[in-house]
Parts: C-alpha cells; sequence; structure tokens
C-alpha cells in the first residue's frame, strides 16, 4: 500500500471491486472531483448499472489486463490480496491504495464529518446530508446506502465538507481525522477483527482522540461510556440523548403508523422547543436525528430550519424500505444483522397501529458474528408473531459446524417464544411459505446484511 499525501496529482483511477455500496461511492465522488475512474466487478449489481448510467466504463470479471493506462488503483477491502488486477499493479509499480485510504484523504483535507458506530451509521450519514444539503452548505457525501432523496449513495459538493460514515468493522476508520466526529453508540460487534469488547471500545476512544484541533465531537450521551471520551481542552463536546441532561433531548415522544413526532430540546435554545416530525418509524431514528441536530448544534445551523427538512426525510435503502405489498400485507425490507438493530425494527414495526400480525424472516448474517451473538439473537424477536429463520450468509467466512440458523431457533424457542416459528435454510423456500401465511393487515419484515433481499424480489416479482 503506497501512503497517501496527495493525489491530485493522479488522473485515471482504476477501482477493483468496483460494485460495492461503499467502493461506488468513491467512484462517483472521484468522478465528480474531475478524475477519469473506471473499475470491474465479478457480477452486475445496481451499483454497477447506477455507476454505468452515470457513464463510467464497469468491466465485468478481473483480468490484469483491465488496469491498463491507470494512474493508482484503488480495492476493496473485500477483495483478496491474490487478485490479479492488484498483482498486476504490484508488477507494473502502479500505486495501491485501500478504500479507507481515499476516504481518509478526502475526509482529512476537508472539514470532514465522520459518522461511527455500531448501529445508525447510515441513517445519520443520511439525515446529516440531506440537512446540510437543504441548508445550502453542498457538502460531498458519501453514503453506505442509497439516500432515497439523492437517489444514489454518493455526491462530490462544491464546499469543504465532507460527510461520510466511518466503520469500525477493520479498524480503518482510524485513518480519519475528522473536523466532527460523531459516535452514534459502541455495542459488541466484530469480533472476528476485535478480540474482546475492551479493544473494540479502545479503537473507538482512538478515534474519537482524531478529532481535529478545536473541532467537534458528538456522541450519544445515553449510551457512550463517559471514560471513553479523550480528556482534550481544545475538544467541543455536545451530547444528544433522551436524557434531560444531554445537550440535545427528545420530549414528549409520539408514535404514528411508520413515523413520530417529539420536542427537540437544545441547551443553546434554553426552554423554547422545537417540535419536530420524522416520517421514518423507531425510537432509533429519533435518536439517529438528534445526532443530526448535534451536527447543526456545532456548525451553528439554525435548528428549526433543519427540522423543516427532515420532516421530509424518507430513509434509506433497506432500512425499514417499503418496497410493495403481499396479499393485502406491507412487505418491508431491512438491513438489521445484530441483536439491537433487529429488536429496534421490530419494535419499529409493533408502534404501527393499524398492524394485525408482524411476520419476521431473518438471515443471520456472517458464523462469528452468531457464535459471539447467539444469546442476544434469542432475545430479539419478541415483537413477531410469526418468526422464520434461514441459514447464515458468510460474507466470506467459512462454515462453522454447529452455528447455524437452527441452532438460533433452539435458543429462541428455549427462551420462552411460543408464537408460530419456522426454519426454513434455503432463501429459494421462503416465498411459497410466504404466500400461503401472510394475510391483509400483516407487516412482512425481512432482515439481515446478506441476500435476503432476494426473497423480497421473488415475493413481488408478480
Amino acid at each position: 500500500m503506497d501512503k497517501i499525501k496527495d493525489l491530485t496529482g493522479y488522473k485515471d483511477y482504476f477501482l477493483v471491486g468496483i460494485g460495492g455500496a461503499g467502493m461506488s461511492a468513491i467512484a462517483l465522488v472521484l468522478r465528480g472531483m474531475g478524475y477519469n475512474v473506471r473499475g470491474s466487478d465479478i457480477k452486475r449489481s445496481r451499483y454497477t448499472i447506477l455507476l454505468q448510467n452515470e457513464g463510467l466504463d464497469i468491466l465485468m470479471g478481473h483480468d490484469r489486463k483491465n488496469i491498463k493506462g491507470s494512474d493508482a488503483v484503488i480495492y476493496s477491502a473485500a477483495i483478496p490480496g491474490d487478485n490479479p488486477e492488484i498483482e498486476e499493479a504490484r508488477s507494473k509499480k502502479i500505486p495501491l491504495y485501500s478504500r479507507s485510504d481515499i476516504l481518509s484523504w478526502m475526509l482529512n483535507t476537508g472539514k470532514g464529518i465522520a459518522i461511527a458506530g455500531t448501529h445508525g451509521k447510515t441513517t445519520t450519514t443520511s439525515m446529516v446530508s440531506m440537512v446540510l444539503r437543504g441548508l445550502d452548505l453542498d457538502p460531498t457525501i458519501i453514503v453506505g446506502g442509497e439516500l432515497n432523496e439523492l437517489g444514489s449513495n454518493a455526491i462530490n459538493g462544491n464546499s469543504e465538507y465532507v460527510i461520510a460514515e466511518a466503520c469500525e468493522s477493520d479498524g480503518s476508520f482510524l485513518k480519519y481525522k475528522p473536523f466532527i466526529s460523531i459516535v452514534t453508540n459502541i455495542e459488541e460487534d466484530h469480533f472476528d477483527y476485535y478480540k474482546d469488547m475492551d479493544e473494540l471500545e479502545k479503537s473507538f476512544s482512538l478515534f474519537m482522540s482524531n478529532t481535529k484541533k478545536n473541532g467537534w465531537l458528538i456522541i450519544n450521551g445515553d449510551e457512550t461510556d463517559i471514560d471513553s471520551i479523550p480528556d482534550r481542552e481544545d475538544l467541543n463536546i455536545i451530547t444528544f440523548g433522551l436524557a434531560g441532561h444531554n445537550d440535545i433531548s427528545a420530549d414528549n415522544i409520539e408514535y404514528n403508523d411508520f413515523g413520530s413526532s417529539f420536542e427537540l430540546g437544545a441547551k443553546e435554545n434554553g426552554t423554547r422547543k422545537i417540535m419536530v416530525q420524522l416520517n421514518v418509524p423507531g425510537l432509533y431514528n429519533i435518536k439517529n436525528s438528534l445526532a443530526a441536530f448535534g451536527v447543526c448544534a456545532a456548525l451553528g445551523l439554525d435548528l428549526e430550519k433543519a427540522a423543516g427538512i427532515l420532516k421530509n426525510f424518507t430513509g434509506v435503502k433497506r432500512r425499514f424500505e417499503k418496497r410493495g405489498e403481499k396479499n393485502g400485507a406491507l412487505v418491508f425490507d431491512d438491513y438489521a444483522h445484530h441483536p439491537s438493530e433487529v429488536k429496534a425494527t421490530l419494535e419499529a414495526a409493533s408502534a404501527a397501529k393499524a398492524r394485525k400480525r408482524i411476520v419476521a424472516v431473518f438471515q443471520p448474517h456472517r458464523y462469528s458474528r452468531l457464535a459471539h451473538l447467539n444469546e442476544d439473537f434469542s432475545r430479539s424477536f419478541g415483537n413477531s408473531d410469526i418468526l422464520i429463520i434461514t441459514d447464515v450468509y458468510g460474507a466470506g467466512e467459512q462454515p462453522v459446524p454447529g452455528i447455524n440458523g437452527k441452532m438460533l431457533i433452539d435458543s429462541i424457542i428455549e427462551n420462552d417464544y411460543e408464537n408460530k416459528i419456522a426454519y426454513i435454510p434455503k432463501l429459494a423456500d421462503i416465498p411459497e411459505y410466504l404466500e400461503q401465511e401472510l394475510k391483509a393487515g400483516d407487516i412482512l419484515l425481512l432482515m439481515g446484511a446478506g441476500d435476503i433481499t432476494r426473497v423480497t424480489d421473488e415475493l413481488l416479482k408478480n
């Protein structure tokens, strides 16, 4: 890997694994900055199609000759080291950079706003992006999912602000030196990389420590351990949460079918409250919006205008995304793949006053995550009336004997789950089951970070 100082000397970039959510976002921003961008991937996806529609040359399959004429090669973390394009770049001494290298260059050279946390990164990043765009700050945006209002996962802005997710999964977020660092929460996850919770918390503490001098740290004051916050006089801190002791808080929360309203409290406003309406469901989205309001407070932006903008926020693809109807049931896709996320998504669905039953389909993601968090998962499905568990989506991990969907089913039953439950390992068998099971008034939630959305596509095909 080549050390990054300044990338403005390059003209032609080649991206290996360009069809991923993160890589396609980098491609769009580099293209917007005026660089020539090409790339390759093993198969077509909605992101490769999006890039092709933007005029980018996307090659299917990896081949040494693909990178000919490139000044620099960028690779996804999912790409193995023996990839032929990476090997060719090494042999031709073409500079090689990881995606996180490029993102750190973008964040660190501008006024970076980096959103980290176990949950809520994509939605919070999207909310912050929408507000700053709505207030004419014209930021560069790099999101891990497709923001509905953009119709894309990235855009190159013309200001110094760069908004991006900072993912902790492989420690790469420690490369970033943001002007504003946000931590939505810190929970157990990614123990394929971290040896224990202590190491994970230390990594988050280092991320917060990397905030630029006289920058801002915006943290969940209800859920973040105060001991992990850096002791720096040159660091401004804003806390957000439901509790009134926070700098940004929510009071008098009310839910409607798929949204909420609350009174926003900000210490800078004294006793004056601002009414906020959200058209995305769940308590977790209220917390995400509070983080976005924290960014506004740090930048001295009008919170009332920000609330007016967030009223029109309709979410991100695969975050409680309504996909259609089947047999009179509403069908939603959600990326939830951690116990807390699963529980929060089902709680949001249960707040829908018109619902009759919640039918949940869950695809466990990674053997390592299920092995470590099986007991937590087993207590996360209480708000479902019918539950279907599939086999594990490995995400590159090799199967582990005994770690499978059946193990999770057994744990759920042991924790006194009394509603209807089914183990259907193969995704291809699920649509037929749902065809027979779904009734008018049901809410169907398909959850997971793997390829569970294939079930949605098949179910709604006709």
